[in-house]
């Protein structure tokens, strides 16, 4: 693993292994410690996604909150953008944090933390981890969540957020909600169907089956697909396993990138500057405003925002973020801002889309050793000729519309590829090639 416990988005590792009760334990001890040293006094709300290991990570994460002399209110499975919004209205509420592994496979998991009315910063982050270097292991776990107080205000105060950003009555859609049995699924579906819209429900259940899926990974979406062409609806909106992504799917199953949904709500959105990764499509270069580009993870894309005072960035993900809002990144917002933007232009779903030029990105993953990082990257620059941007891992312009990127993900032992161009099959056959490299 990476020396730091921090990867792109919280700490994240395997959920027996990393996450011991020890472990969960210490991490709740440092995050009070942190709050105390920025003189934050209040109480710290805890949420999870409904992975089948955030349970138990979440009652020894409390549990070293409890001892460190906090007061813990368990907002219980939560999209994790319902945990930051909670920071930001409640008069006890210091600290929050979520238990969650997002999209990555379920025998992992992670910690995302917020302070300050947003998520914490990757300086933050160091802050943390020193704590964590002085405290661990120096009081032995024990379960002390009997003095946790039990509440799930986070999702209902997010649900009212939500409904009153609509601006517009809404067209009476039929749409497919799939939160994929994840955090989002006592919300978005209830919050679509309260603003008039014909709701079909799928993988809808705190109960189901987990799904730990990718919004930038089309396969993962093919039960949405199936359904948006079996009823005929007018669009289908997915998110992901804990809610601060989503993506759409056009009528007859057509899988629109999120990188293409939030460009349009950037075309709109306050201000000329927007902010988003290099891993994002270059459509977002078309939609006339200035384009700040960070390192992938939304702690680099909210600093850049806060930098260059931005109003709205996003990742390739189709997790926006709003500054008037919450500064993190969140699938329900970014699902409402674009409902708004497609039923004031009075278009098709179909035709707001096509208001974009056309960019092919193909991407893929593939499981590997954290140490092999150094040499793909020197054999990528060594095999592809072009224009080279080491924001984050390699990227390499090969013509001016045509682009790869290879990096590693700081989240788990994973190496991603991605190529673009004006061209499916060129985009296609450079992925293949960077694969086999």
């Amino acid at each position: 693993m990476p020396d730091s416990l921090f990867g792109t988005s919280g700490i994240r590792g395997d959920a027996e292994k990393l996450f011991t009760n020890q472990f969960c334990f210490d991490l709740g001890r440092t995050f009070a410690a942190f709050l105390d040293k920025h003189r934050q006094s209040g109480a710290v709300a805890v949420g999870m996604d409904p992975r089948g290991s955030s349970p138990r990570i979440k009652k020894a994460f409390e549990s070293g909150l409890v001892y460190a002399g906090r007061e813990v209110y368990d907002q219980g499975a939560a999209p994790v953008p319902s945990m930051c919004y909670l920071l930001q209205i409640s008069e006890f509420v210091t600290g929050a944090a979520m238990i969650t592994g997002s999209h990555i496979k379920d025998y992992l998991n992670g910690i995302k933390f917020f302070a300050f009315n947003g998520e914490i910063l990757t300086d933050q982050e160091r802050e943390i981890e020193a704590i964590y270097g002085n405290v661990k292991e120096k009081m032995k776990y024990k379960d002390l969540t009997r003095n946790v107080e039990v509440e799930n205000r986070a999702p209902e105060e997010y649900r009212n957020l939500l409904i009153g950003l609509a601006q517009a009555k809404y067209p009476k859609w039929k749409i497919v909600a799939d939160p994929g049995d994840g955090a989002q699924s006592d919300v978005m579906p209830t919050v679509l169907r309260g603003l008039g819209l014909d709701v079909i429900e799928v993988n809808s259940t705190l109960q189901g089956t987990f799904f730990a899926r990718d919004t930038e990974n089309e396969p993962d979406f093919e039960s949405l697909k199936q359904k948006v062409k079996e009823t005929g609806a007018d669009f289908g909106i997915g998110w992901d396993s804990d809610g601060d992504r989503c993506i759409f799917i056009g009528k007859g199953g057509v899988f629109i990138p999120g990188d293409y949904t939030a460009s349009i709500v950037a075309r709109e959105a306050a201000g000329d500057i927007i902010v988003t990764p290099v891993a994002t499509s270059q459509v977002v270069d078309h939609i006339g405003k200035k384009i700040i580009r960070t390192r992938v993870g939304s702690p680099y894309v909210i600093e850049a925002m806060k930098k260059h005072n931005s109003k709205f960035g996003f990742e390739a993900n189709g997790g926006g973020v709003s500054a008037e809002i919450m500064y993190t990144r969140d699938g329900g917002t970014t699902t409402i801002k674009f409902l708004n933007i497609l039923a004031k232009s009075g278009k098709s779903f179909e035709e707001l889309i096509a208001t974009l030029p056309k960019f092919y990105l193909s991407k893929t993953k593939v499981d590997y050793k954290w140490e092999q990082k150094d040499e793909i990257l020197k054999k990528a620059k060594e095999h592809f000729k072009g224009k080279c941007d080491e924001t984050d891992g390699l990227k390499i312009w090969l013509s001016d519309t045509t682009w790869m990127l290879f990096r590693s993900s700081l989240n788990a032992p994973e190496f991603r590829i991605f190529a673009e161009s004006k061209d499916e099959k060129e985009s296609e056959k450079l992925l293949a090639e960077g694969l086999e490299l």
